[in-house]
Formats: C-alpha cells, structure tokens, sequence
C-alpha cells in the first residue's frame, strides 16, 4: 500500500487526510442556435478547480485541530493534495458540523483555485514533513528531479527527507 503525502494547507497540516475528497473540474462553455436549427458548443475557458471534503479531527486535540484549519479560512495559501500537484487556493467554506462524541470533530471544507497550476508552487519553500522525499516535491511541483536536487544540496538524504528540513522549489 502506498504511503500517501498528508493534505497541507499553508502551514496546516490535517492530522488524518479527509474521509471523502472531491476534486471538481469545470469547462466554461458557450451554447447557440444557428439559424438553420441546430446547436453549437464553443469551449471559452476552464473554471477554477474546487475541492470541496468531509473528515473528522480526533483525540484530545481535535477542536484545536479544527480551530487552527479556521485560523485559515479566506487566505490563500499553497494547498496540497494527496497524489496531485500542488495549486494555489482559497478555503472558501468551512463548516463544523457537531461534535458527535468526545474528541470527534466532524468538518466539511470547500477550497476554491487561485492562480495558475505553477504559479503558486515556483519560488517558494516548504517544510518537509516525515516520510516525504525530494521526488514527491519533484512531482507535486513538475521541476526535475535533477534541478530539484540542484537548488537543495543542503539535503542531506533526498530519498528520506527529516521533519523540518526545508525544500526550495526553483
């Protein structure tokens, strides 16, 4: 089984990924009758990617957890996903849907895309958390793993990167 990367927003770090994640992709499209009777669709843009979720924050620290995430909600930051590249968001929406027993939060979340798909990754630097690597960088951010390498050579192990340790994204 893999070892999926934990979803991150900015600095926060949900503790467990999301019970259900929806990534929504929409063409924006233009629709028109010809004079003849038949129907046209043009393609006139791409809307901002969404991605809306549904978790529980557990333990001692969940309404922490939780009030952290708010701490959040309407600035953008870099959000990763797991298995997909990074992309600058928005936390749009976010509800606190009860606590259902002690120490379960249960939330749902909606963040809305804000830049470009490079824009908001290149030139920026990241703390690493356990069990990341350079080529989970590498492919989160589509810079080589060679150029990758390259702007790093502080790092020490690049298939096993240290809590902490900071990764440059050129």
């Amino acid at each position: 089984m893999t070892n999926l990367m934990k979803m991150r927003f900015g600095d926060f770090e949900f503790p467990v990924n999301p019970a259900e994640l929806q990534v929504e992709l929409a063409a924006l499209l233009r629709e028109s009758v010809s004079a003849q009777g038949g129907t046209q669709v043009q393609p006139v843009g791409v809307r901002k990617k969404r991605v809306r979720g549904k978790g529980f924050f557990t333990g001692e620290e969940a309404m922490a957890d939780y009030l952290r995430l708010e701490g959040q909600f309407g600035e953008p930051h870099t959000l990763f996903l797991p298995g997909r590249r990074p992309f600058e968001a928005v936390l749009s929406e976010l509800t606190l849907s009860g606590v259902q027993e002690k120490n379960v939060v249960a939330y749902s979340f909606t963040f809305v895309e804000t830049a470009g798909k490079a824009e908001g990754v290149s030139g920026r630097t990241y703390t690493a958390k356990g069990g990341e690597s350079l080529w989970d960088y590498a492919y989160f951010s589509g810079v080589s793993i060679d150029r990758l390498a390259a702007a790093n050579r502080h790092l020490a192990c690049i298939a096993s990167l240290a809590p902490g340790e900071k990764v440059y994204i050129p």
